[in-house]
């Protein structure tokens, strides 16, 4: 189904957003430098299939890094990874289809992997992310758009915190993923969500 939905990576990306965090005086207010809380970053995904119906699906099992300094924004970083065979549509004969060699082929790509290269900024909240998205070992751009909140106090930790939220579309097709045209769309809507946590 969906090899690129895992574009979603994993998110990852959705670290780029913290580049729109405005800079004027966060830095008396705020820590300066956050880092992702990899337990609280959802890799969603949706595929449309028979030209009506939709899946939602998700994968539980992600790992990344974001580096991002209030001051010095535009040396953000983010790596993601999203681990294919954590895939999880709520039906396991559907997950079992979806890691099959045609699509997701988790038994000899079992990751999917997104490094940020490019930060455009839209506005003091919202940004594109660009970066290599690989999937199925084949390397493309990938753009996100990436939406910063603004800094809450976790109710449990009191720590402060910024949500972020990633959106992109990915094309299967572009990393080989053809199978079942008739079936499963090519493009993949993506969500990334989570938090990011003061690094000091």
């Amino acid at each position: 189904m969906t090899t690129p939905v895992t574009s979603l990576l994993k998110i990852t990306l959705s670290s780029c957003l913290l580049l729109s965090l405005p800079v004027m005086g966060l830095a008396a207010t705020v820590p300066q430098k956050w880092k992702l809380d990899v337990p609280k970053t959802n890799v969603e995904f949706e595929v449309k299939y028979l030209g009506k119906a939709t899946t939602d699906g998700r994968f539980n099992k992600v790992n990344g890094a974001i580096n991002y300094d209030v001051n010095k924004p535009a040396s953000t970083t983010i790596n993601f990874t999203v681990f294919t065979n954590s895939i999880d549509t709520d039906r396991s004969l559907r997950d079992s289809f979806l890691r099959r060699k045609e699509l997701l082929n988790t038994k000899q790509y079992p990751t999917m992997t997104f490094v940020s290269k490019k930060v455009s900024m839209i506005n003091a909240k919202e940004a594109n992310v660009t970066g290599d998205f690989t999937v199925l070992g084949q390397t493309k751009p990938l753009t996100v758009r990436v939406t910063l909140s603004d800094v809450e106090n976790d109710p449990i930790t009191s720590r402060p915190t910024l949500k972020f939220r990633a959106t992109g579309l990915v094309d299967r097709y572009n990393y080989g993923v053809t199978a079942f045209p008739k079936v499963i769309s090519n493009i993949i809507p993506l969500e990334i969500s989570g938090k990011l946590i003061a690094a000091n």
